[in-house]
């Protein structure tokens, strides 16, 4: 059962009016930070925070995640009660699990590690490339193994979503360096990001093309 606490949106509220304003004068004062755009950071942080706030909202992400994997017998979604859930209570169903840190009961157990490595890396990507709707917070806390190698998620509180072109712009920028292709690793860089004045691309290919030499492999 998970409860929110009495007045924590109004305290979460006035963090973020804080945060906000600090921002803004970072922004506004201090040479250079308008490079990291800290406004836009706390304007995209205070988006997920007011989402998690809404319990009913992470009933429905449960359900969703739930729906995606349900032919899967490889992943375990909590069962959602929503006759006794709101927005500010969730409850759900007790899933007595092992944590995945927990490596001395793993192996107590008899349970395969390096299966649950693999599925819990295909969890992640199948979640961001075939669904496009995936878990945004997936510490260990949120993270457990059922028997049978089966991973179990928690905390669906705080997910991403990318759209069908940015998807298939992150598999092109794999591509480029799996495949030590620079240049085509500065063109889709480019594409997924955000700039203001165009970049000098011979230094971003030089520093991407030394990104992959160090880092590849």
């Amino acid at each position: 059962v998970k409860i929110q606490r009495p007045g924590i949106q109004r305290i979460i509220e006035t963090d973020l009016e804080i945060l906000l304003h600090m921002a803004t004068l970072m922004e506004n004062h201090i040479e250079g930070a308008e490079f990291h755009r800290p406004v836009r950071i706390v304007e995209e942080f205070t988006k997920y925070i007011e989402r998690e706030l809404d319990y009913g909202n992470e009933a429905s992400n449960m359900e969703r995640v739930s729906r995606m994997f349900r032919a899967d017998s490889t992943v375990y979604i909590p069962y959602v009660y929503r006759e006794y859930s709101t927005m500010s209570v969730l409850v759900m169903e007790y899933v007595d699990a092992i944590k995945i840190t927990d490596l001395d009961k793993i192996d107590r157990l008899g349970l395969d590690r390096k299966k649950i490595v693999k599925r819990g890396s295909d969890l992640v990507l199948r979640q961001i490339f075939n669904f496009g709707f995936f878990h945004a917070d997936p510490h260990p806390g949120n993270l457990a193994v059922l028997p049978d190698n089966v991973i179990c998620l928690y905390d669906f509180g705080m997910m991403g979503t990318l759209g069908r072109s940015m998807r298939e712009m992150f598999l092109e920028l794999v591509d480029a360096v799996v495949n030590e292709n620079p240049a085509k690793t500065c063109e889709v860089l480019l594409v997924i990001t955000e700039w203001d004045k165009d970049p000098d691309r011979r230094r971003l290919e030089t520093e991407a093309a030394d990104f992959i030499s160090r880092h590849f492999y």
